[in-house]
């Protein structure tokens, strides 16, 4: 439990230490802040828990797990593939329903915004904060993320005491809550760097979600 949490902190100090001078690389300009409507969140909701990006990366995982028989009381076939994809799926959704409804409860945008910064590092550094970072809704000041902290775990957690084998338990939970918080960096430098054309594409069709908007 110590090495994951390490692990963690690790990297993202190390994103801190890659933080330029502000005088070191363009900004675009900035637009103003307005706080996400029902309406936004319930869009953020379906894009992040059954769009494109979940439903790739959960057939992946599962995939992987698959191969590795993990876990094991799941076996092999068809039949526990679409097991291990469906908790995929299941740990996906339930992390976003938390981080959502806990960060709207809270009065906080937990909202993924692409950094307006340019150059690798900066932006890079941004995706990974940006995991724990939330906005205030009454002026978009960042605040540490509550929700965004708390969703990884409260997902593996549900997962672990809901569908997972029955020696599964809170240990387990917490390692797979850091690589659940592990996933969500890398989902940020994935939307992070998307090209313009691919943004465009997906904020049609997915209700300009705010995955693919410009940080205010």
């Amino acid at each position: 439990m110590v090495r994951h949490l390490g692990i963690l902190l690790v990297i993202f100090a190390s994103a801190a230490m890659l933080r330029p001078q502000v005088t070191t690389y363009a900004r675009r300009p900035a637009g103003p802040y307005t706080p996400p409507t029902g309406s936004a969140l319930f869009h953020e909701f379906l894009f992040d828990s059954v769009g494109p990006y979940p439903v790739f990366m959960a057939s992946a995982t599962a995939g992987i797990h698959q191969a590795t028989d993990n876990p094991p009381e799941w076996h092999q076939g068809a039949v526990a593939l679409s097991q291990r994809f469906g908790s995929n799926m299941g740990i996906t959704a339930v992390g976003n329903a938390t981080r959502l409804g806990l960060g709207d409860l809270l009065h906080q945008d937990t909202s993924y915004y692409r950094c307006r910064c340019s150059g690798v590092w900066p932006r890079v550094r941004h995706a990974a904060v940006s995991a724990l970072i939330a906005r205030k809704y009454a002026n978009g000041d960042r605040v540490l993320s509550v929700a965004g902290i708390v969703s990884p775990y409260a997902a593996t957690m549900t997962a672990v005491y809901g569908w997972y084998p029955a020696r599964y338990g809170a240990k387990d939970a917490f390692r797979m809550g850091n690589y659940n918080l592990l996933g969500t960096v890398g989902s940020n430098i994935t939307f992070e760097f998307l090209p313009a054309k691919v943004r465009k594409l997906m904020a049609r069709v997915h209700l300009n979600s705010r995955r693919v908007a410009d940080e205010p």
